[in-house]
């Protein structure tokens, strides 16, 4: 439950409208950081010291609907998905991303990481203030972009298939149900 600074109960709707408002200038500060993203963590313990009211329920409890309320906010002033700028502490955005901002349009089938990169692309062409000159690409976070390398340097690369069996070959070029 919030309370504010005297100790005093704050209602939850109070508290995720003041909040909220935190939370978008957060987010436009982080956006004008080119490639700038902020961990759900920090932009909780952001919003709560700047409005100064707080709260001891979980962050998982709160912050989903909090980022909604921006996504929409930010979505009606015309503005670029800045949710897309939070993380989790290991770089992901989350399948939560997918319902956050509502009135944005994808498949299901949508590589959520990669969907928030294109997103946060938006953000800094917008508001960054260290843009490049080629105007910046659609980059993962640091840590997400680290664990696909490794996962595509350990998958194996299949070798050649027999055009006939459809069976990979052997390292000879000859395949084994072949004369």
């Amino acid at each position: 439950m919030p309370h504010d600074n005297e100790d005093a109960f704050v209602p939850q709707a109070t508290a995720n409208e003041i909040w909220a408002d935190a939370a978008y200038k957060t987010l436009r500060e982080t956006a004008k950081s080119y490639n700038g993203l902020i961990t759900y963590k920090e932009i909780a313990a952001q919003v709560q010291e700047a409005s100064g009211i707080t709260t001891k329920q979980q962050l998982n409890y709160w912050i989903g609907g909090l980022l909604e309320t921006v996504a929409t906010d930010a979505c009606s002033r015309g503005e670029p998905p800045l949710t897309s700028l939070c993380v989790h502490q290991n770089g992901t955005i989350g399948d939560g991303y997918l319902q956050a901002p509502k009135s944005v349009p994808h498949t299901e089938d949508v590589d959520v990481e990669r969907l928030a990169a294109e997103h946060r692309l938006l953000c800094y062409r917008k508001y960054a203030t260290d843009l490049p000159d080629d105007r910046g690409y659609a980059a993962l976070s640091p840590q997400v972009s680290q664990k696909r390398a490794r996962q595509r340097r350990s998958d194996p690369v299949p070798g050649p298939m027999c055009p006939i069996h459809f069976s990979e070959m052997s390292a000879t070029g000859l395949c084994g149900s072949c004369d």
